[in-house]
């Protein structure tokens, strides 16, 4: 399940590769160099002091954590049946050389909607920070939390099967390299929209939608950041203890929308975000029709 962000804006990466954290420090810039100055690249401005977000209690960790995971399980129980996904890896990713979440815990959430829609969320990216003492200002971990919202009949029952979904690969593959980035969420709330190709993903989509979805580099695309028309998923949880928690879509994209936004950077993006209506703005599917 490994993947990448890459730059859309300008040209894609050259073929270099390089291991262990400088090659995720160097993946992230690229990733992002369409969304920020160089500046930002270089000395990366968003990552800014963790008190910045004023938090608001001074509780032990143990609770903290404990309110943290109740607030986001009573969001999304008001949106259906929840259930656990666990990944039941033989080592957390984090202790093998991957990114760390901000309390080491690695989960996600199975969301099976009244509307007969499924959502898989991460659950887990705002936990509080676990190696930030109480008097330093914790937070609650990156701000943020991922889903994906898909037709019921588009993914499978079992734990095993969802595992194994386009729809969770393209999850964990985001959160992974949000949780290596560390500031996705303001660079979020200054461009309102980012947008990625992901790798690890197209093996998990059936051969006969590949041509569609999956580019000659073999990754897809995705829209992060959409926000609801209709009422549905909240975009934010404000009853976290410490700092409110963003809900933060991924939409995939099919290969012209794609190009749209890799011809255009940010006007591309806000396009698509006017063309995606409806109750399916949200939904990622694989047989919707393009918007473009």
């Amino acid at each position: 399940m490994n993947g990448r962000f890459e730059q859309l804006d300008t040209q894609h990466h050259n073929g270099t590769s390089t291991s262990g954290p400088s090659r995720l420090k160097r993946t992230f810039s690229g990733c992002f160099g369409c969304c920020v100055s160089k500046q930002d690249v270089d000395g990366d401005s968003h990552l800014q002091p963790l008190n910045m977000f004023e938090p608001r209690s001074q509780n032990t960790l143990e609770d903290l954590l404990d309110r943290s995971a109740a607030a986001r399980k009573e969001t999304w129980q008001e949106l259906g049946t929840l259930e656990p996904l666990v990944l039941n890896d033989s080592a957390n990713p984090a202790l093998l050389g991957g990114p760390k979440w901000p309390a080491l815990r690695q989960a996600f959430r199975v969301v099976r909607r009244k509307t007969g829609n499924v959502i898989l969320a991460s659950d887990g990216l705002s936990d509080p920070f676990d190696d930030i003492t109480l008097g330093e200002g914790n937070v609650n971990g990156f701000g943020l939390e991922f889903f994906i919202e898909t037709p019921a009949d588009e993914i499978a029952d079992s734990v095993d099967d969802i595992k194994r979904s386009w729809q969770f690969q393209l999850l964990y593959t985001v959160s992974q390299l949000a949780a290596g980035h560390g500031s996705i969420r303001s660079i979020l709330d200054d461009m309102k929209l980012l947008s990625t190709e992901a790798e690890g993903v197209n093996v998990a989509i059936p051969e006969a939608d590949r041509p569609l979805l999956v580019n000659s580099a073999g990754r897809v695309g995705a829209l992060l950041g959409l926000k609801p028309i209709e009422p549905g998923v909240p975009q934010k949880i404000e009853t976290t203890p410490l700092t409110e928690v963003h809900l933060v879509n991924i939409k995939l994209l099919t290969l012209k929308e794609l190009q749209l936004i890799t011809e255009q950077g940010a006007a591309g993006r806000q396009k698509l975000d006017t063309l995606f209506e409806g109750s399916g703005r949200l939904m990622s599917s694989l047989s919707r029709t393009s918007a473009v």
